[in-house]
Order: C-alpha cells, then structure tokens, then sequence
C-alpha cells in the first residue's frame, strides 16, 4: 500500500499509462508478469499460502484487486503454481466505476476480511459529480449472489486512504483511514459509522496498520517531517476494545512504518518493526514477565548496506516459521527519487541469524523498483514490484510492467488448503 509514499511523481506514471549497484551478489532473475501499468495492487489473503478455491463463492482467495487510470475497479486472480497474473492484464472482473485511483489519495482498494468473505475497501466519488475530495467517501464491495456490488458505507463522506482489517471470517470487520481535510487517523466498524473514533491525541500519522487476530493497530507519530530533532515520531500500539494507547519506542529516531505480527521464530510472542532514520530496521518483541505484565524489548537492529544506505516500503510475512521483512533500499533518501535505481531486499529478523540479502542487483538492467509485495505460491514467496527505466536529465520516467522475483526459501513445508466457509 502506499500510505501516501509514493509523492508528486506518480502523476508522471499514471500519465504513462494511458548507474549500476557496487553491492553485487547472486540473485535469481526477474520476471516479467505483465507490461500493463497497475499501481498500488494488493492480494487477497491468499498471499500468505492459504489456498482455498471454494472460498468467496467460488471464486477463490488467490486474487488482487486495483484501479485503474480511468477508476474502474478490478479484480484479477494468480496462478498459484506459476505466480502469473490471470488475466495478464490483471482485468478479470469489473467491480465498480468511480473509484478513486492510488494517485488521488496516497492509496489503492485494500481488501477486508469479513464473515461473508472477502470484500474490498477503497474511495469511491459520487456518479455524475466531478472527481474531488468534497464528492468522495468510504464504500466497502462484495459479491452479493455471485455479482460484485459496490457502495458507499454510512458516514464515510470525505474519508481516505482506507485499509480493511484482515481476519478471517470475522463478524466484526473495521476500517482504518483518515479525513481529507487534517489526515487525521480514525477507526470504525464497517456496519456502525457511530463507532468512528479518532486514535490518541489527535496527531496526524505516518503509517498505520492493523495488527492480525487483534483488535489494534500499530502506527508512527506525529507526523511532522520538518521538526524531527525536537518532536522524533514514534512508534505505538493502540488497543480499540480498551482505548489504551502503548508507546513502544522512544529514542531519538524518527519512526516511519510500523508492522506487528506473531513471531513463530519467538514462541509466538508479538513483534513490531519499524524503521528508524530511513536508514534501520529496528525490531521489539513483546516478553511475558514473571508477574504475568508484558513488556517490549528490542532484539534487532538491522541497519542497511552502505551502498545502499536507505530503506523503504517495508513489509513482513512469515513463511515455514519463519518472519521476514521484504523492502526497497535505495542511495537517495528520497523514496520518490526516479532518477535513481534501487532495488528489492528481504531479511529475516533472528538476531543469531543474519540474513539481509537483495533479491535483484543492476549487473544487467538498472531499473526503478517500486512497492514491494509478497505472494506464498506452491513454489514459494514471490515478491512482486512496479518497475521503471530511471529518468534522467534528458529523458522522462518510462514504464517498464510488473516484475517478480523468487525470494529463493523454496515451496511451503505443507501445502495449506482450506475448505470453504
């Protein structure tokens, strides 16, 4: 997701669509999915290796959905085997017009699990009005009798960059977004627009997400990237059954990104990484005391290569008990730079086992790789990207597809199938 990352530049690329690393090592090659431009795709849950083919009516979980540059809103599904897109173009299903595209808002559609299935979240204007944020809201999609119908949610109106909550079957599912008018940061359920509540002090956030099989979320603030000496954001956990709000870091660092998930690696215990300084993952882990109170611990520091000193885009998935975080580092501090290769890492996050590596160099092709996503097939995670011909003083940014690259840790121990709700 772009959790509004991606900057003034993509407005270059969506218009569109209508120097080699001294940090060499072996990789396996890239492979192209599609040439077709699609910003800000996300998976459904099927992303993590769960294959259930009965599920959503009959329409499986190994899907991804986006919109396109003229706010049609798409459902496309993956080979499990093969990692393709299905179709190419990732156009399988329409589910709505109007929708807003990643450019508008900082965000693409985000799937929400619920007890009905699988539905997505994304920003839709109303039909007729001219695209604006004071004609746009909240609106949720599902498949009702085997057809998507998409609409508006209750109270959602001038409300942005949503992100759906992602347990299975939950009878309860939330939203997390914010307004348009400060990028204040909220919560509600998707059925109550009276539940809607502001997170802790009213300050504005730098990444949010929620945490899976909780009722929280983990977020960096505040949000101020011009007074980062005096006021360093940090970052927290918020319990919404309990309104407490947990401030995990408090060095001088500032935060952006912030993941939480269990750790098979740690006897299950939670995680949270975030990054520090653009320049270091940082990891805490939360440890059960004697008296039963839990406290969070830092057990890593990954700072990166100095060849390629800058991270961005991070994401953690686990695979055969083991976590790990997928990224893009970069040399320029600036995650929007298109005049400047990067290129894709993944680490896992054991202190007693390094593992920081790049999943693609330039000793061949120097390219833009942008918004690292993962997907468990049967042959194991692919992490797939947006990828550019880097601009240069003469020449303009230039679309180059959708690319993949094996992550190299090799099929699941067990072919996980579920069967269908």
């Amino acid at each position: 997701m772009f959790q509004r990352r991606w900057g003034p530049w993509l407005s270059i690329v969506w218009a569109l669509a209508g120097g080699s690393c001294a940090f060499a090592q072996a990789v396996l090659p890239e492979v192209l999915v599609t040439r077709t431009f699609i910003a800000d795709f996300e998976f459904d849950w099927g992303r993590d290796g769960v294959h259930c083919a009965a599920c959503n009516g009959g329409a499986g979980n190994a899907r991804f959905t986006f919109t396109d540059a003229n706010n049609m809103l798409w459902v496309g599904n993956v080979d499990r085997d093969t990692g393709a897109f299905v179709p190419t173009n990732g156009r399988g299903v329409l589910v709505d017009t109007d929708a807003a595209q990643a450019l508008d808002f900082g965000n693409g559609p985000e799937w929400v699990n619920t007890a009905q299935g699988s539905q997505i979240a994304y920003v839709k204007y109303k039909p007729g009005m001219e695209h604006t944020p004071a004609n746009s809201g909240l609106a949720v999609a599902g498949l009702v009798g085997g057809a998507w119908s998409g609409a508006f949610v209750p109270g959602g109106d001038q409300r942005s960059s949503v992100i759906g909550s992602l347990d299975i079957d939950d009878p309860l599912p939330r939203l997390l977004y914010q307004n348009n008018s400060n990028f204040r940061a909220y919560w509600r359920y998707t059925d109550d627009p009276s539940s809607e509540t502001l997170l802790p002090s009213d300050r504005p956030v730098c990444s949010r997400r929620w945490v899976p099989g909780q009722h929280a979320v983990v977020y960096t603030a505040p949000c101020l990237l011009r007074d980062t000496a005096s006021k360093p954001a940090q970052a927290y956990w918020y319990d919404l059954l309990t309104g407490v709000e947990q401030q995990i870091t408090f060095d001088a660092g500032f935060k952006l990104y912030a993941f939480a998930w269990r750790a098979p690696e740690f006897g299950n215990d939670f995680v949270l990484f975030t990054v520090s300084d653009r320049t270091t993952l940082v990891i805490y882990r939360q440890v059960t005391n004697g008296d039963g109170t839990k406290t969070w611990t830092l057990i890593n520091t990954i700072r990166m290569p100095p060849e390629l000193p800058y991270v961005a885009s991070p994401e953690s998935f686990v695979h055969n008990g083991k976590s790990y975080v997928v990224m893009q580092v970069s040399t320029s501090i600036s995650p929007s730079d298109f005049k400047v290769p990067t290129q894709i890492a993944l680490t896992g996050i054991d202190p007693a086992l390094p593992s920081f590596r790049l999943l693609t160099n330039d000793n061949s092709t120097a390219r833009v790789r942008m918004d690292p996503e993962y997907y468990i097939t049967s042959q194991g995670p692919y992490i797939y990207y947006n990828r550019y011909v880097a601009a240069t003083a003469t020449t303009p940014l230039k679309l180059d597809g959708v690319w993949r690259v094996d992550t190299g840790l090799g099929p699941p121990l067990a072919l996980r199938e579920t069967p269908a709700e």
